[in-house]
């Protein structure tokens, strides 16, 4: 028997994130919770610098240029603005911080990174790093978003292969 919740606990106590998607309203991209929440890519960004701001616009080009098959969808409670496959689900967010803004890969640690480009060292998500436009340098970003997607589809499948320590071809 599962213990019962005291009443005035709510989901965010429990780390629990609300299920996201994406509306069109007047115009703009909006994401709206199973809690009837709308966020928006620019409630995201309002009190970002703009220069951060500028910077993530000029990602948000570059992804749906690269991937224009992929759902932009705005995540209040993780402060981001992630991208969803069709095919292989979740692959990579934006999330912008005070001076700087990580281009996070949900399976980093499994894209052939021989230049030893993307930071972290957790098990499974790498970061690209941006503090300025001039950062960026987009054919390395194009290549970095085109191996994300060209993963196994299957999230079970990418885990496997993270649990087990799975190296890119190019990086054994």
């Amino acid at each position: 028997m599962l213990p019962s919740l005291p009443a005035n606990l709510g989901s965010s106590e429990w780390g629990i994130i609300p299920t996201i998607k994406i509306l069109i309203c007047s115009g703009r991209v909006m994401a709206k919770s199973k809690s009837k929440t709308v966020v928006s890519v620019e409630s995201i960004l309002a009190d970002h610098q703009p220069e951060i701001r500028e910077l993530v616009e000029h990602l948000r080009v570059v992804i749906r240029r690269t991937v224009p098959e992929a759902t932009e969808t705005a995540h209040a409670v993780w402060h981001s603005i992630g991208y969803t496959h069709p095919r292989g689900g979740y692959f990579c967010g934006i999330f912008p911080l005070r001076e700087r803004i990580d281009l996070a890969f949900e399976f980093g640690v499994l894209l052939s990174d021989p230049d030893r480009l993307l930071e972290g060292n957790g098990k499974q998500v790498r970061y690209l790093r941006y503090r300025k436009t001039g950062d960026i340098d987009e054919a390395v970003l194009v290549r970095f978003l085109k191996a994300a997607i060209d993963l196994p589809e299957r999230r079970d499948v990418k885990l496997a292969l993270v649990r087990s320590a799975a190296k890119p071809v190019q990086d054994q």
